[in-house]
């Protein structure tokens, strides 16, 4: 090689290796990504989360000599790569016939410490090479380690190509795409993201299909997922918690039109004005008039498939339509006072249900009186049909396994050696009749119920829940302090979401959630340890809000969560 020509060469390679340092690894993986998986300057959260565990460990009686001493020494090796920066995506490769199979391809910067832990997991064998980046085979993977990286691939083109990349080869990249730009430029840099493109995922499915024809059932499955369009976001841990951000691009020219609406649908709320101050929890959506209307279109499709006939004899897909025409556009999942507690009761599953309720505006207040009772009347009655029909259909298999025996045919003493297997069916036939009974027990307590409080129709599946939202004696949301405090914007909104410190839980709350046949093993002794680090942890948590808005096909949404690390 000439003197003129080696330095060139020697500059390009240096180049090379100072762009793969300073340019965001995400951005050179080759275009077309269907999912990645990414890390920046995500030290403070791999410390904050391995310090939390370890302690967490340590309270359970693992000292520093076990699981807590392990885990200090990952956090140190992913400190020094993913807490610099990784990524890992998922491509589409064709394999035989056109077809379309998924690959991983993974990359990440290396220090010292990790550098030299990842060298030894490489085997040592002649491989190929791709300018200054070498790779050799590893069982079904391919991967390789230089200039202050390594990667892997489960597809040797798909990693050559990457890697033709990073060696100044001029190809498509994932930055310059325009839906990954469009997405990761909205949701802004965060230490843990997330990017995942819907659009792609359809296109591909569509190509799949097509090798056997697309079913239509499947059809508007693949529609709704190409209008979803892309998302991006993550979050980032702050001495007082961590924030999230998202981005979701819809993709407008999709052909399933009306779900772009809904989900780019905005409005003014006031229903704050009515859910009691001490809720858990509040989740309120913007919901376009139509949505009732979508959704009961989706549950036609789904009757098609359903066992029951649960959605036959409710019709609950004519009423949702109907619903559609005298419903506004403030809908809001509320758990009350008590349903954070209620819901570890194991004893009784219906218990949460009795601190649930919704909430939704209402336009026309004279056509949701005059429909309302023919709808809950409808539901209430096909549950009560479920019920038979579970009964039924449950029975006719019991006693099909037991041959038509009876349970008191069975002398389970006289049965022999030969008979054991009859035996062990029995006590499988007598559990499955308790879980029956508890299903039918549950069915059984379970009734729509409704009423309304000014403009907003209250629904829930308990009494206790419902009065308990009609109680105009309780103050409301809007003028609590720390509600107030969290500043959400309540115009125009997508929707948002609050949740105030909750109560604290004890280890032995948590016990009590188990299984009832956990309890009688009478491991509260080596369960207890465990459970009581779990609540402490769970106990860190001290409220969340979250705010979504709506700018033309791109709707951010942003939520800052309290946690003591």
């Amino acid at each position: 090689m000439k003197p003129m020509h080696a330095a060139a060469a020697l500059t390009f390679a240096l180049a090379a290796t100072a762009s793969a340092q300073e340019t965001p690894l995400a951005a050179q993986l080759p275009a077309g990504a269907l999912l990645t998986l990414e890390t920046r300057n995500a030290g403070p959260a791999l410390g904050r989360l391995t310090d939390l565990i370890g302690g967490a460990l340590r309270d359970t009686g693992m000292g520093e000599d076990g699981p807590a001493q392990l885990l200090g020494g990952f956090e140190g090796i992913l400190t020094d790569s993913l807490g610099r920066e990784g990524v890992a995506g998922v491509f589409t490769v064709q394999g035989k016939g056109g077809t379309f199979t998924p690959a991983l391809l993974a990359v990440a910067r290396t220090g010292d410490l990790s550098g030299e832990v990842f060298r030894s997991m490489i085997p040592q064998k002649k491989g190929a090479r791709v300018g200054a980046y070498p790779f050799v085979r590893s069982g079904n993977l391919f991967a390789g380690q230089a200039n202050g990286l390594v990667y892997v691939s489960s597809d040797k083109a798909l990693l050559m190509s990457y890697l033709g990349r990073l060696s100044g080869k001029a190809a498509p990249t994932l930055a310059a795409s325009a839906p990954y730009a469009a997405a990761r430029g909205a949701a802004g840099n965060t230490e843990l993201g997330l990017y995942a493109n819907f659009s792609a995922t359809a296109k591909v499915l569509r190509s799949q299909f097509a090798q056997f024809m697309l079913p239509r059932l499947l059809s508007p499955v693949v529609d709704a997922l190409d209008t979803l369009g892309q998302v991006a976001g993550g979050l980032t841990t702050t001495d007082a918690g961590l924030s999230t951000v998202s981005a979701q691009v819809v993709n407008t020219a999709g052909k399933d039109r009306p779900l772009a609406r809904i989900l780019t649908d905005t409005t003014d709320f006031a229903v704050q004005d009515i859910i009691p101050a001490d809720a858990e929890a509040v989740q309120a959506t913007a919901c376009a008039p139509e949505s009732n209307a979508y959704a009961g279109r989706w549950l036609t499709r789904l009757d098609l498939l359903e066992p029951f006939g649960f959605l036959t004899d409710s019709q609950l897909a004519s009423h949702l339509e109907r619903a559609g025409q005298y419903l506004g556009s403030e809908c809001a999942q509320v758990t009350l006072a008590g349903g954070t507690r209620a819901g570890l009761d194991q004893s009784d599953p219906l218990a949460s249900l009795a601190a649930s309720v919704t909430y939704q505006s209402v336009r026309d207040r004279a056509a949701a009186e005059a429909h309302l009772p023919e709808y809950v009347q409808s539901v209430n009655e096909a549950i009560a049909g479920l019920r038979g029909t579970l009964k039924g259909t449950l029975g006719d298999l019991m006693k099909g396994g037991m041959g038509g025996m009876d349970m008191e045919d069975m002398d389970m003493g006289s049965m022999d050696m030969g008979s054991m297997d009859m035996g062990g069916m029995g006590a499988a036939m007598m559990a499955g009749q308790e879980s029956l009974d508890q299903i039918d027990a549950l069915l059984g307590n379970l009734k729509m119920v409704y009423a309304f409080r000014g403009d907003y129709l209250i629904t829930a599946f308990s009494e206790q829940a419902l009065q308990a939202a009609l109680d105009e004696g309780a103050a409301p949301l809007a003028q609590d302090p720390a509600f107030q405090a969290a500043a959400l914007d309540m115009t125009a909104s997508g929707g948002w979401s609050y949740q105030p410190d909750l109560p604290e839980l004890s280890g032995e709350d948590l016990l009590g959630s188990l299984p009832a046949d956990t309890a009688e093993m009478d491991m509260d002794e080596t369960l207890g340890p465990v459970m009581d680090a779990v609540a402490g942890l769970i106990n860190r948590y001290d409220g969340m809000t979250s705010q979504r808005t709506v700018a033309g096909n791109v709707i951010i949404g942003k939520a800052n969560v309290k946690y003591r690390w």
